[in-house]
């Protein structure tokens, strides 16, 4: 990066986004830059943006700076008009001319600064910062009952590296009344906090009342310093669990494994308590450990979905029958039901009715009745069939059926023009389509029967034209 301040264009421009610089050339030329300062080898202003109130920027070495603006990124286009003022305008550096001033001419000057408003701002942070940013933190608090404050927060972050341990805590504080995800700004906060003696009490309270990621890593940072002192504070009971949790992640990065599972143990209530324990066996390679808790949740919690990742845990390493009529209970599939079909031998047919009552989706359905060339359950399903399943229907049975889907094709196809909407018609050519790959003539009559049907939809043709072109020549698909 060249040296800052800049002297010309070519000193910032490469380093900013394309649009952003365009924006920013733009602001300053439509005169927005009200103010522009140079101390030192900071440039400070007030740009005039889509707000009431004009944004205070500061731009400084390696653009790093601050702008109170809601753009999420820095340097934004107020910071490229603000440099562009400057390397158009010439600003004569400030700060030899504050060095010579007498302490009764420096007072006097900084009390009539005081009364502009826009610099007054920048005097108030710089004299008491700590005492600006709680003022900040409380209009923020205000903006979060309106219903806003994302911008208003993100310019308080900005100004977090000049506040100490309790600005930065009340900051953190009042994230968790955000009525916009906050967990963005407490990452960043908690990155400063960190930097400054952190509380463990203080980080533990926030997230038992705010369970976000970062929370979550901020305290465990912290804990690893201090360990005694963290575990101290995860001990006893809580609703959720969330102490245990973090108790068996702290002792984990401590090296104390099997302190970290005898905690996981202990707190074995739900299906998430059962994953957690179970991936952490995995990831020491304790499968056969792990097997027998997933057999354990799985015997506990039944068809509870969230134990899909437990099933199929169980179907891959064991793949016993009882594993795979779980996973069918939970989710059925043909995977399942071709599995206990093959391993329970003449004594499926006992259960498998029962089966297939669990099943609810037609097409798995049809599916399992043409492996199994049961054409009499078949033909009573594709009666039964609700017409938003007959494309899917159609689709699986192609190969053994043509004709069949064909039909399925054609019928859902006519009942969505039916409709009488642009998107219906779109949506049944992609199914005259389908059909076309099967039948490219009968696809094509079956086009031509639509738009004779309704001869006064001039939608429905432009849909249709491309299949109505065709000779016979090939398959279409839109």
């Amino acid at each position: 990066m060249p040296p800052f301040p800049p002297r010309e264009e070519a000193d910032f421009a490469p380093f900013f986004p394309p649009e952003v610089l365009r924006r920013g050339l733009a602001y300053y030329q439509e005169g927005r830059v009200q103010r522009v300062f140079r101390v030192g080898e900071r440039i400070v202003g007030l740009v005039q943006g889509s707000a009431e109130a004009p944004y205070q920027v500061e731009v400084g070495p390696g653009l790093v700076g601050r702008c109170t603006c809601p753009y999420p990124d820095f340097p934004c286009k107020h910071a490229a008009a603000l440099l562009y003022a400057y390397v158009e305008g010439r600003v004569p550096d400030l700060a030899p001319l504050i060095e010579a001033l007498t302490p009764d001419e420096a007072k006097d000057l900084l009390q009539r600064l005081a009364l502009i408003p826009g610099v007054a701002s920048y005097l108030a942070e710089a004299l008491a910062p700590g005492k600006a940013f709680m003022e900040g933190v409380k209009h923020l608090r205000r903006t979060f009952r309106m219903g806003g404050g994302e911008a208003e927060a993100k310019a308080l972050l900005l100004r977090l590296d000049r506040v100490g341990r309790e600005e930065v805590e009340a900051y953190l504080e009042a994230l968790l009344q955000a009525p916009f995800d906050p967990e963005p700004y407490l990452k960043a906060a908690l990155e400063r906090y960190l930097a400054l003696s952190p509380r463990l009490s203080f980080l533990l309270g926030l997230y038992l009342k705010h369970p976000s990621e970062a929370l979550r890593e901020a305290f465990l940072r912290a804990g690893e310093g201090e360990a005694e002192e963290a575990l101290r504070l995860l001990g006893g009971q809580e609703a959720w669990g969330l102490k245990r949790g973090l108790k068996a992640e702290l002792l984990f990065r401590l090296g104390r494994v099997e302190e970290g599972l005898a905690a996981l143990r202990e707190g074995l209530e739900g299906v998430e308590d059962y994953l957690q324990l179970v991936n952490r066996l995995l990831s020491l390679g304790r499968m056969a450990e792990a097997l027998r808790y997933a057999e354990e949740a799985r015997d506990w919690f039944g068809k509870d979905p969230r134990l899909w990742p437990l099933l199929d845990l169980l179907v891959a390493h064991r793949g016993l029958p009882e594993d795979h009529r779980a996973r069918f209970a939970v989710r059925p599939n043909l995977e399942d039901y071709l599995a206990l079909k093959a391993k329970l031998g003449r004594g499926f047919f006992a259960e498998r009715r029962a089966l297939l009552r669990r099943v609810q989706d037609p097409v798995l359905l049809a599916r399992i009745h043409l492996l199994e060339e049961d054409w009499k359950a078949l033909d009573r399903l594709l009666k039964d069939a609700p017409l938003e399943a007959y494309p899917r229907l159609a689709e699986a049975l192609e190969e053994r059926l043509p004709e069949e889907a064909k039909r399925l094709y054609w019928e859902r196809a006519r009942s969505l023009v039916e409709r009488g909407s642009r998107k219906a018609y779109q949506e049944a050519a992609r199914l005259l389509g389908r059909m076309a790959r099967l039948d490219p003539k009968a696809a094509q009559e079956a086009a031509s029967a639509l738009v004779l049907a309704y001869p006064k939809r001039p939608a429905l043709r432009e849909e249709l034209a491309l299949l109505l072109s065709e000779k016979s020549h090939g398959p279409v698909e839109k």
